[in-house]
């Protein structure tokens, strides 16, 4: 059985989740695949990868991402995947690190009201509003 116990899983769920929604276009957040996309086009000079199984992996808390992978997307561009990469870094090393933008900062603290089962996806709560 899956551990969907783990405050960080749930924590980094909802990282994904909210910044597939805010990176998205109009009504339709980005997909698994163009997340990984994204993500690996900022990367292509390193030799780190991750494929939409693995995007689809972190928000439905079954795996939480390497920080093999972090670290470098942190750094590499200064764009929302660095700030989702500080983000996941913050969360799964709170006492090293504080989120870098208000996403981060609400999934740590959603993580620690609930980490029951999987809730419906979209939460108006925790979805920042432009």
């Amino acid at each position: 059985m899956k551990n969907i116990q783990n405050p960080n899983k749930r924590a980094i769920s909802d990282l994904v989740f909210a910044y597939r929604h805010i990176h998205g276009h109009s009504e339709r957040p980005l997909s698994y695949r163009d997340f990984a996309r994204e993500c690996n086009q900022a990367l292509k000079d390193t030799r780190h990868e991750i494929t939409y199984q693995s995007v689809k992996n972190w928000e439905d808390r079954v795996h939480i991402p390497r920080m093999s992978f972090l670290i470098p997307l942190a750094f590499s561009v200064k764009d929302w995947r660095s700030e989702f990469a500080l983000d996941a870094i913050a969360i799964l090393r709170p006492k090293l690190y504080k989120p870098a933008t208000y996403i981060g900062e609400r999934a740590m603290h959603r993580s620690k009201l609930d980490t029951g089962p999987l809730k419906a996806r979209y939460d108006p709560y925790f979805i920042p509003h432009s």
